[in-house]
């Protein structure tokens, strides 16, 4: 839907008083790509798959009653979501100081 000439200036004004304020905070935004849809499905059907592959590894441990399984199924369990987490959360508190 295309604006009016009235709301595209207003539009315009807006931008040119932001890069004029916060310059850093205008060429993140003209950096910023969103991520498909498509994209964000594949990464959460991983995710899944590999926490689901994690807790099969904890079972079969313990049904089998060896501590080896269990201790890296339980690892990976608790330390690959606490891995991504840290990651993007601290990515995302760097890309903002």
């Amino acid at each position: 839907m295309a604006l009016r000439d009235h709301e595209q200036q207003q539009l315009d004004e807006i931008e040119h008083e932001l890069v004029r304020e916060n310059p850093r905070l205008a060429r993140r935004f003209a950096a910023f790509h969103p991520v498909r849809l498509s994209t964000l499905a594949a990464a959460a059907a991983g995710l899944l798959t590999l926490l689901a592959t994690e807790l099969v590894i904890t079972v079969v441990g313990i049904g089998m009653g060896s501590p080896g399984p269990i201790v890296v199924g339980a690892l990976l369990t608790a330390l690959v979501p606490a891995t991504l987490i840290r990651h993007f959360t601290c990515g995302w508190k760097q890309g903002n100081s």
